[in-house]
């Protein structure tokens, strides 16, 4: 009967890992989703081509960081018992796209209203702000596989 239960126990473990891989390689996904589409919404053609969709700056923003928000909490949360140096790693890759594009905007321009920043004036800083807490939980994943896979490598004292 344990038998049973540890194949049960080993299953649920596989799926877990597989969904918290999954939902942080999602995160990266949308996090360069939105890196390309800030990038395109600075050309004038793709910018009059969205507004003909009838969709806002506002939306385009808020859609993603909504997503990578729930994404990678989602995946933080789901592999919290687990070490997984892919997770933080693609955790941390997210937040690092996340932030690229507001970070190098300012720093070409010295001026923060670029592009969706328009639009939503504090944006480009809210961006930096979520971005900087997604790679926050990367590293904290990262840091605490780290001293696990330690713990869990020590070899034993003998008393």
């Amino acid at each position: 009967m344990s038998k049973i239960m540890t194949n049960q126990v080993n299953i649920s473990m596989k799926l877990q890992r597989r969904l918290s891989i999954g939902l942080a390689a999602a995160t990266l996904v949308v996090a360069l989703l939105f890196f390309a589409g800030s990038v395109l919404l600075m050309q004038s053609w793709f910018a009059a081509l969205v507004a003909q969709t009838g969709l806002t700056l506002e939306s385009f923003v808020a859609v993603f960081a909504i997503s990578v928000i729930a994404l990678s909490t989602g995946a933080f949360v789901i592999s919290w018992k687990q070490r997984s140096f892919l997770g933080a790693g693609l955790l941390a890759a997210s937040g690092i796209i996340f932030m690229i594009h507001p970070l190098t905007n300012f720093m070409i321009h010295q001026h923060i209203a670029t592009g969706h920043s328009g639009a939503i004036p504090w944006g480009p800083i809210l961006v930096v702000i979520l971005g900087l807490g997604i790679l926050g939980l990367g590293i904290s994943k990262g840091i605490r596989t780290v001293r696990t896979t330690r713990t869990a490598m020590a070899p034993a004292k003998r008393s």
